[in-house]
Order: C-alpha cells, then sequence, then structure tokens
C-alpha cells in the first residue's frame, strides 16, 4: 500500500497493444502539442458557452448532478471487474475532474470514479493496473483534487494523474502521440462533462472511439444549444460540437422538434464516428433545463450495464429522470413499468415465425429502450399462459426460458 502518486507521465496511461501499457516518446508527444496548438491557434476562440461556469473554486451540488452521479456510480462499478477479468492494464479518464468535491462535501466525479475502485465488494480479486486520468482547466481546482487524492491510500496496482490544461488539448495530444507512435490504447472509460459545449468536439470523441475496448459517457445541456443555434457568432462551436454543420437545420424547427432533431444528430454523430451502440438519458433540471446523457460503446455488455443503470435511477421508463430543486430529493415519473410497448415490438419483429431466446434478449437489449430483464416474466410468461406463445423446445420445467428455448408467437 502507498500514498496516491499524483503526477504526469506522458502516454504511460496508454499501451502498445490492447491493455498492455506502452510508452510514446517525448519527441512525439512534443510535435503533437505543437501541432494541434497551431492548429488551435487558427481555428480560435469557439464561443458562446452555454452554462456558465462557477467562478470559485468550490460550488453548490445541483440537483441535476445527482442523477448524473448516480449513473456514473453505477456503470464504472459494473465496468470495473468485466474490465480488469481479461485486460492487465484499464483507464479511466475524467476530462473535466474540477475540484473533487461540492461546497457541501458531496464527492464530485474524480473521487466517485475513484472510490469505485476502492471500495468495490470485487477489488481482491481485480489485478489488473487501473490508471486514472484526472484534467481540469483551472490551476485552483487541480490544486483542491490533489488534496484530496491525497489523503488516500492507494494500492499499487492504482495510479492516478492529475493534469492542468484543457480536455481537448491534452487529450488529444496524447491520441495523437499514441497513434504516431504505433501505440493502441487500453480499454479506457472517458467521462466528458464540461461546462457548455464549446470545450468537447466530436472529432476528438470519434478519434478516441476508433480505439479497441473504449468507452464514452458525454453530459450534454440540449436545452442550451437548442437555445443558441439561432445566435450569431457559435457556428464554429457548433460545428465542432456534432462534428458536422447540419446542426443549422435545428434552426427551421421550434420546441421539442429542435431539441429533438439535435438530440438525433447527436447520436447519429456518435454511431458514425465509431460507436456501434447509443443510448441516451434525460435528466431534466425543471421545466425549461435539462440535460442529456450520451453513451457510446462497441460492446454488448458494455450497452446492457449501461441501461442496467439507467433504468436503477428511472425504473419507470429507463430514459428519463427529474430531481427536485426544491427538497433535493430524487423524483421519478411513473409507479410502474409499462412493458406494452416491448411486447408490442418483439411481435412486430418476429411475427409468428419460430424465434429463439437468444434473439428476443438481443432484440431487447439493442433495439429497444429495455433491457433483458424485462423480457421474461413482464411478457413471455403471461404470453405463453394467455395462449398466445407457444414454446417448441422441451424443457424441465413449464414458464422457462433456458439457453437455446425456441418459441413462436401464434396468430
Amino acid at each position: 500500500m502507498k500514498t496516491a502518486a499524483i503526477g504526469w507521465l506522458p502516454a504511460v496511461c496508454w499501451g502498445g497493444g490492447v491493455g498492455i501499457g506502452g510508452q510514446c516518446s517525448a519527441a512525439i508527444l512534443h510535435r503533437c502539442a505543437r501541432k494541434r496548438a497551431a492548429r488551435i491557434r487558427r481555428t480560435a476562440p469557439l464561443t458562446l458557452r452555454a452554462v456558465s461556469k462557477p467562478a470559485d473554486t468550490l460550488w453548490d451540488l445541483e440537483a441535476h448532478s445527482k442523477g448524473k452521479h448516480h449513473i456514473l456510480r453505477r456503470y464504472i462499478q459494473a465496468w470495473l471487474p468485466i474490465m480488469s477479468m481479461s485486460n492487465p492494464r484499464i483507464v479511466i479518464v475524467d476530462g473535466f475532474a474540477g475540484p473533487g468535491r461540492y461546497l457541501g462535501g458531496e464527492e464530485g466525479s474524480p473521487l466517485i470514479l475513484l472510490n469505485a475502485y476502492l471500495n468495490h465488494h470485487y477489488r481482491a480479486k481485480m489485478k489488473s493496473e487501473v490508471v486514472y486520468l484526472f484534467i481540469e482547466e483551472r490551476q485552483d481546482r487541480v490544486e483542491h483534487l490533489r488534496s484530496e487524492i491525497v489523503k488516500i491510500t492507494l494500492p499499487d496496482n492504482v495510479k492516478v494523474h492529475l493534469q492542468h490544461g484543457r480536455y481537448q488539448d491534452v487529450f488529444g495530444t496524447q491520441l495523437e502521440g499514441i497513434r504516431a507512435g504505433g501505440k493502441q490504447l487500453a480499454p479506457t472509460f472517458a467521462f466528458v462533462d464540461p461546462f457548455g459545449y464549446s470545450d468537447a468536439s466530436m472529432d476528438l470523441t470519434g478519434q478516441f472511439l476508433q480505439f479497441h475496448g473504449c468507452e464514452v459517457l458525454v453530459y450534454m445541456p440540449l436545452p442550451f444549444v437548442a437555445r443558441f443555434v439561432t445566435r450569431a457568432g457559435q457556428e464554429r462551436a457548433m460545428t465542432s460540437l456534432f462534428g458536422t454543420d447540419r446542426w443549422q437545420e435545428a434552426a427551421k424547427l421550434n420546441g421539442d422538434k429542435r431539441r429533438t432533431f439535435l438530440h438525433d444528430l447527436f447520436r447519429e454523430q456518435l454511431r458514425s464516428n465509431g460507436s456501434k451502440f447509443v443510448r441516451s438519458f434525460e435528466i431534466q433540471s425543471d421545466a425549461s433545463h435539462g440535460y442529456d446523457l450520451f453513451f457510446g460503446t462497441n460492446n454488448d455488455l458494455g450497452l446492457r450495464r449501461m441501461k442496467e443503470a439507467m433504468w436503477s435511477l428511472d425504473p419507470i421508463t429507463g430514459q428519463h429522470f427529474a430531481d427536485s430543486t426544491t427538497t433535493g430529493q430524487l423524483v421519478l415519473f411513473q409507479d410502474a413499468v409499462d412493458v406494452h410497448p416491448l411486447r408490442t415490438a418483439l411481435r412486430d419483429q418476429v411475427g409468428t415465425r419460430p424465434f429463439t431466446i437468444e434473439e428476443a434478449e438481443r432484440f431487447t437489449l439493442v433495439d429497444t429502450a429495455y433491457i433483458p430483464s424485462h423480457l421474461r416474466k413482464p411478457i413471455l410468461i403471461p404470453a405463453e399462459t394467455e395462449g398466445q406463445l407457444k414454446v417448441l423446445s422441451t424443457r424441465k420445467k413449464s414458464r422457462t426460458y433456458p439457453p437455446g428455448t425456441r418459441m413462436q408467437f401464434v396468430q
């Protein structure tokens, strides 16, 4: 055991081959940094931050952040043991780390991510090296986060690196250095939670998702973005955010139609930039303000665990959450899960042809907002009991659907 080692070792977080560490040369990193800085000077400034940044080092925890932190904590707790079982090194990046705590003493995202490992019930069996990269633009918040981390005793397999700088510059330079050095990125989860929308480009996210085993969770103030699409001076920032100038089409729309268009555009851009699966989750602050979490992954199991994390926050729809700014309590929209849309979608998908339980589970996971646990008891058992579903396979126990079970809906 040792006290947290906090520093910055260029590219030591990354890999020479999937999950295996490698060292990019300082010369390569220096060249990449100079090239990126030159591009930034040519294209800057990106204007118009949609959400004002807190002026002080610490600020109050806003109610909507509780929902964000719930999903983040639940997912990373599931991600850690899965990835550590088959990779000698895994990496967790917080691109906008902040000071680590709020004014009331609540944990910020860096400590949530770190303690998810330290307090994990499976920790003794997780032998891989776990590397944390915390990036923060303001020096005072870097120092406050440093003061929080040095209080923690870390096991030898955990490395924490703090980097003062802009996410775009720091992470972008690292990715360029890895590519230039012919290296591979270790399996990495990146949390991107900027103030506003001008600090996280789709281009950088796309570069990141091109590496095997990498996932991203982006927290975006979509209502603010929708509000500013018609304002002059933010064109470059919008194009950088979406990775296309198609956002301009939203200016012709109003209200929910504009927000829906931008939501779908961002989702499709994540897909076209390397993410096979994209899920979103709306966190509403009040009637006119809200945020959207976008999760991108290429892994079926990652998709399932993220959807389970979302359903744990909203056990009614798995897609929406509202917070009460007056009480600070988490408030849900409805009282019970409505599985009728899933039942209808599944019947439309398979018709009356035979299908397997595996096909039904994958359809539920990939093509609907539901998770496989919504399938057997809420849908298949009632359908079989009502005579609407016929099981074609032999089985030891009725009303069960073991692996390989074949069935079909009757007319």
